[in-house]
């Protein structure tokens, strides 16, 4: 029952980031987390795989690129993003580097170590063999790899691993981050800017601003003002994506108590087409109660994937023909790929991964 609603929660943050004014900039996480993350992130940005090289232009469009070695289940039927060219057939040194290594290391926990660096190589050749660009493309994979082993053994300082409710350890946090960004100075080299740079510098601003909303010495018009001085020392487009968020988060805490008065009323989509109606506007309610109907049919088919997964599970097979037959039917319930991929996380967050 837990788990169940927790997969609820899950859903009903997805539809309420589409219902306002779209999804929160990742900057706006927790940043402790940067290395650790990679499987998350890159999860999101895997499925964007057409656009991840928009900024530069692709080195290698060949359709039939992934065709160089099978890829793992959880990204069958989706497509590698392109590495990037700067024009002479070297990589642009661009964040679309970082998002097609991110790709693959979606499947970290599936595969072993060995296959998935041999099935990186084979699509850096199937995507750049013959140009400067292959060289360079399994430099910064060697690279990466010596950065997220390194990160991986820093002690774990951050405030995701202090008890619930406890204050975060603010030195401790600016340690782990000023230990990250040393690594990546001295790892990564000219590829930590495009991998790391916008990211560690909202990390920093983030740290500022925690800093300033726990200084208990501060009234809140001297917090209030402080935050203003600082969000002025930023970018504009910084400056602007700050507002989004903060416009977003409202509209989120709207929706959220929407949502909470609608269940009082029964908890039928009427009820909450009504409240939130009342908050947000018609059109907003029905984006919300369409993202809530397929989110409802999504967890049934779900429970019915489940279901019939748990009787392969009562026949005790051998543990790889077991999971044969789990992705198998996996794939038969969730013929989308991203479908299948929150499929397979959630059967591994209960468990019963396959």
């Amino acid at each position: 029952m837990a788990r169940d609603e927790r997969q609820r929660g899950g859903a009903r943050k997805q539809w309420v980031a589409y219902v306002t004014v779209g999804v929160i900039s990742a900057g706006a996480a927790l940043w402790v987390n940067r290395a650790p993350t990679v499987r998350h992130e890159s999860v999101t940005r895997a499925g964007l795989a057409g656009s991840a090289a928009q900024t530069a232009p692709a080195l290698g469009q060949d359709p039939n690129a992934s065709a160089a070695g099978a890829l793992p289940a959880s990204l069958d039927g989706s497509s590698p993003p392109q590495l990037p060219s700067d024009g002479r057939g070297h990589l642009a040194r661009t964040r679309a580097v970082r998002d097609f290594f991110d790709y693959f290391l979606t499947t970290q926990n599936e595969i072993p170590a060995a296959t998935l660096d041999a099935l990186v190589h084979r699509q850096i050749a199937a995507q750049v063999d013959g140009t400067p660009a292959a060289d360079e493309a399994l430099d910064v994979w060697q690279r990466y790899n010596a950065y997220l082993s390194a990160v991986g053994k820093l002690p774990q300082t951050s405030s995701l691993s202090a008890p619930s409710g406890a204050k975060p350890n603010l030195d401790a946090l600016q340690l782990e981050l000023d230990q990250r960004d040393a690594l990546g100075t001295r790892l990564m080299g000219e590829w930590n800017a495009p991998f790391f740079g916008a990211e560690s510098q909202q990390q920093h601003t983030d740290l500022a601003r925690l800093r300033i909303a726990s200084d208990a010495s501060l009234s809140d018009a001297q917090k209030a003002a402080r935050l203003a001085a600082l969000d002025a020392t930023l970018p504009p487009e910084v400056r602007a994506a700050h507002e989004r968020i903060r416009q977003q988060q409202a509209a989120l805490d709207t929706l959220s108590q929407a949502q909470a008065q609608a269940q009082k009323q029964g908890g039928s989509l009427d009820a909450m087409r009504a409240q939130i109606t009342q908050t947000l506007g018609p059109e907003a309610a029905e984006r919300a109660v369409k993202m809530q109907q397929a989110d409802n049919a999504w967890q049934a088919r779900y429970a019915d994937y489940a279901n019939q997964r748990a009787q392969i599970d009562k026949q005790n097979l051998p543990a790889q023909q077991r999971d044969a037959q789990v992705t198998q039917l996996r794939q038969q319930f969730f013929t989308n790929p991203s479908d299948a991929m929150r499929a397979a996380s959630l059967d591994r967050g209960s468990g019963s991964g396959g």
